[in-house]
């Protein structure tokens, strides 16, 4: 009843702060706890969009702190303020994979736990492992979830607070990943900007050409190589990345895709363009090394064409030649080349072998590019736990010996071709 009576109290004495000032958005993520222990203090600001129905959004400051879960647990935490009285309201939520926190806690459905504070002692617990008389009961988390704790200072008696976590057993936390996802298709100074994106999203980009949303513009970079930063949260508890973009040159024809592909006991390359200009032929090759190649035919282009163009060129299997490339080539005789591909008909686009495993298995995949293929290891909650550059070879030895049990998500791509494979870990 005290409250309730306060909050009346408070209402009246806010309402022409309410109605006098304009409320711009604060969430962010750039605040997370790296470990157990106590972390902080953190400040409070003012409000973003209000969210949950536990929280009311009627005190003066709020803040927005990520967790990124490494063990899995029920969640014990404290949320403890500078002042020994004053209500402080505290509401998580799950965050889903790939999306944008701070649009995720404005859906109700992703809340997972909320204490709307029962006694005004300055401090708000989220379990039974800390001695704070406001508590409710710990939801379980697991090993991959990203939540965001919202607090709210409801009664403004706090300045700060310090955030606590209780040891294993209970949900430990770490760092964000900030791993930048490979840029797969071919960039030109002609190109349209794209998004790049990171494992863990919302952080801040930084480099030429870069938003700080990550939006790259290879107009405003010309041709040449681009390191951009990737960074989240805040020290001591921030993690960086950093990728070459490379920018070339525009070219006269514009490829939409390359496949290299085993029919029978023949050697099928189909490629489409998107437009052309002065464009003379095209020569199909193949190596025996994926370094000397030996032409085996040719095809003619269309010059100059707006409208797509489709071809396709058929060539004995010889296993002893695995590599293929395409080369354009303009009516003034320079040359692009596409590829080198890696093909053997022996096997499947994607291979995975042993499958279940209990520690390494062997990833074979034909018709990727060879010196651009990428392959990524996610797990059940989606979480990146792996990346690494696929062989020349097109065979690649994975190495789950830190992996946990369970089913895991093998994702092989270049600049035109993605495929997906499971693995389970025993």
């Amino acid at each position: 009843m005290q409250r309730l009576l306060f909050n009346f109290a408070f209402i009246l004495t806010f309402s022409f702060t309410l109605t006098t000032t304009t409320t711009n958005a604060q969430c962010n993520t750039n605040t997370s706890i790296c470990s157990q222990g106590t972390a902080g203090p953190f400040g409070f600001s003012a409000p973003g969009a209000q969210v949950s129905s536990c929280l009311d959004f009627w005190g003066p400051g709020y803040a927005y702190i990520m967790l990124y879960i490494t063990q899995s647990g029920p969640l014990e935490m404290l949320v403890n303020g500078d002042a020994s009285s004053g209500f402080l309201d505290v509401s998580i939520f799950n965050i889903p994979q790939g999306a944008d926190a701070c649009t995720a806690i404005e859906d109700p459905s992703n809340e997972i736990s909320c204490n709307y504070a029962s006694a005004a002692s300055g401090c708000n617990q989220i379990g039974s492992y800390f001695p704070c008389s406001s508590s409710v009961s710990s939801p379980y988390v697991n090993a991959g979830d990203k939540l965001m704790i919202v607090v709210e200072n409801w009664s403004g008696a706090s300045s700060n607070f310090t955030l606590e976590l209780a040891p294993a057993p209970a949900a430990q936390t770490g760092p964000a990943n900030p791993t930048i996802s490979p840029v797969t298709t071919t960039v030109y100074t002609t190109s349209s900007p794209f998004q790049m994106l990171a494992a863990d999203p919302g952080g801040t980009w930084t480099g030429p050409g870069i938003t700080s949303n990550g939006m790259f513009d290879p107009a405003a970079t010309g041709q040449g190589v681009f390191t951009v930063t990737y960074t989240i949260g805040s020290a001591p508890c921030s993690s960086t990345d950093t990728y070459s973009v490379v920018v070339n040159s525009g070219l006269a024809v514009e490829m939409d895709h390359v496949e290299v592909t085993c029919v029978h006991d023949q050697i099928q390359i189909d490629w489409e363009t998107i437009k052309e200009e002065d464009c003379d032929y095209f020569r199909i090759e193949r190596s025996r090394d994926g370094n000397t190649y030996e032409t085996v035919g040719t095809v003619k282009g269309n010059g100059t064409t707006s409208e797509s163009q489709n071809y396709n060129y058929m060539t004995s299997f010889d296993n002893s030649l695995p590599y293929y490339q395409l080369v354009e080539v303009d009516m003034n005789g320079t040359e692009t080349v596409y590829g080198p591909y890696y093909t053997n008909c022996e096997g499947d686009n994607l291979e995975i072998a042993p499958n279940p495993t209990e520690d390494y298995v062997e990833i074979t995949f034909n018709g990727f590019q060879s010196n651009n293929t990428f392959i990524d290891i996610f797990d059940q909650s989606g979480r990146k736990v792996d990346n690494i550059i696929g062989a020349a070879n097109g065979q690649q030895k994975l190495d789950m010996t830190h992996f946990v049990s369970g089913v895991y998500t093998v994702i092989v791509r270049d600049e035109y071709h993605v495929k997906a494979a499971k693995i389970v870990k025993l």
